[in-house]
Formats: structure tokens, C-alpha cells, sequence
């Protein structure tokens, strides 16, 4: 699920103080529609893909998890290539977390455990698994969906959400698409074209989790939002993602996310 681990490998740094002036957004980004009571909803979608994303990210970010009986964090650094490649490190953390790494190589995931020394390759039983104890789980890292591509969009209407007026997205998968949602449902603000809320569906209709975005910088062309909380609906628990640095579409080399990085434990 392309849409929350974006969010966690979308990766120039983000200011503690003002905002830096915005750039000019590339002409393959769509402008954002904000005048218009249902827009083109794919080109909205779209934009709202590439703010989130990039071609390629590297950043920093603390992650929080919070139950109703303990609260445990994460410093982490990512490096992401396209869709397909992906590489996690925990940078601080508790003992046996502090180095541990998460390597995506397209449809495959391995994990470095340092305490151990070795690599394990995941297997297919342990994909619906939770990553690092998070609300994220092992399958969400690989199958990397996108709402553009294997989703069918359209505009459900025009409401509030808080101050804000948002367009409620409706996202249908499209037939044989590789997602497990029966549907996902969005807030996009009508001003900014700024994702609000991601809601999703399981098969039944019935809510299974939200992922809430906040905390909007800029970074480059991007009002970006540096917060997000991923919250599931039958659990009284949350995981919060909290980004220090990011900077997008820079040139990864495919050396990063090699195999022997992980062996190496670097």
C-alpha cells in the first residue's frame, strides 16, 4: 500500500523555523484545481501521488507507536528508488532495534537483525506481520499499490473538515489489481490540493484503518506534510511519523540497495 509507505520512504531538510520560499512545480505536475467543483479527479490524484512521493527520496524521521499501555520510538533513515527498491535503517532505538535494516527489492524483503549478524529473507507466512511493532505491516513494504494506477477515482462530494473544504475521493480497484483494500476513501483540501485524510476499506465495506496528514512544509515545489498518523480502527493504539530531513528526486545509486549492503550491516 503504496500510499502510507510513500509516506514513509518519501524522503534538502525541513526547517524548524520559517518555510522556505516555493519553487516552481515541474510541467509534468498537474495545477491544482481549486476552483472547479469536480475536477479532473485522476489529475488530482496524480498530483497529489507526485507530492508524496518523488522518482527517488532519502530521509530521516522519527516514528512513534502509542497504545492505550506503553509508547516506544524510532529514529530511521530511508533510501527509496522508484517503486521498487527500498532501504530502512533504524539509526536509534532500543537495543536489539538500534541497526537494524529493511531491504525492498521489488516483490521481496529481507531484514538485517545486527544482534544476530545475519540476513533473513521473509517469508511469504510472515508478510501480514507488523513492521518494527508498528501499524504498518511487513505486506504494506511490498506491494508498493498505487492509487493512480490501480485504483478508479471519482469525486463523492464537497464537505467540511474542520476549517477546511475538501473533496471526498472514492478509489475502486480496478479489476486484477495486486491491492487488498475493498475501497479507499480521501480528503483533499480544495485550496491547496493538499491530501487531508486517507481512509481504507476492507472487502466487506467495513473501516479498517486511517492515515491522517499534518504539519505541511515546504520543501522545494511541495507543501509537504512532515506528520502522519496511521491509525487502525479496532485498536486503541496509533503510529505517528514525524520527518526531520527529506529531499526528493535526487540519483540513488542501485549499489544502495544491494544485498551485501545488508551482509555488510551498513
Amino acid at each position: 500500500m503504496r500510499g502510507a509507505i510513500a509516506s514513509i520512504t518519501a524522503a534538502l531538510a525541513l526547517a524548524a523555523g520559517p518555510a522556505l520560499a516555493a519553487e516552481k512545480a515541474p510541467g509534468d505536475i498537474p495545477p491544482c484545481p481549486s476552483s472547479e467543483e469536480t475536477p479532473d479527479v485522476a489529475a488530482l490524484i496524480r498530483r497529489t501521488e507526485k507530492l508524496l512521493e518523488g522518482s527517488s527520496s532519502i530521509g530521516t524521521f522519527s516514528m512513534t507507536i502509542k497504545t492505550k499501555d506503553w509508547t516506544r520510538s524510532l529514529k530511521l533513515k530511508a533510501w527509496a528508488k522508484g517503486r521498487d527498491y527500498t532501504l530502512i535503517r533504524v539509526l536509534e532505538g532500543g537495543p536489539r532495534e538500534t541497526g537494524m535494516m529493511t531491504l525492498k527489492r521489488e516483490k521481496q524483503l529481507w531484514n538485517y537483525l545486527p544482534q544476530a549478524g545475519r540476513v533473513m529473507k521473509l517469508p511469504s507466512g510472515m508478510l501480514g506481520d507488523s513492521w518494527m511493532g508498528s501499524d504498518f505491516t511487513n505486506d504494506d513494504l511490498v506491494r508498493g499499490s498505487s492509487l493512480v494506477e490501480d485504483y478508479e477515482a471519482k469525486v463523492l462530494g464537497v464537505e467540511k473538515a474542520g476549517e477546511r473544504e475538501v473533496w471526498r475521493i472514492g478509489l475502486t480497484p480496478k479489476p486484477d489489481s495486486p491491492v487488498v483494500w475493498g475501497k479507499v476513501e480521501m480528503l483533499v483540501d480544495r485550496q491547496s490540493c493538499l491530501p487531508v485524510k486517507q481512509v481504507f476499506f476492507d472487502e466487506e465495506g467495513k473501516e479498517a484503518r486511517r492515515l491522517e496528514y499534518g504539519d505541511f512544509r515546504q520543501v522545494g515545489w511541495r507543501q509537504f506534510p512532515a506528520r502522519m498518523t496511521f491509525i487502525p480502527s479496532d485498536e486503541n493504539r496509533q503510529t505517528s511519523i514525524l520527518y526531520d530531513q527529506i529531499e526528493f528526486d535526487l540519483d540513488i545509486s542501485d549499489d544502495t540497495f544491494g544485498l551485501h549492503r545488508l551482509r555488510q550491516g551498513r
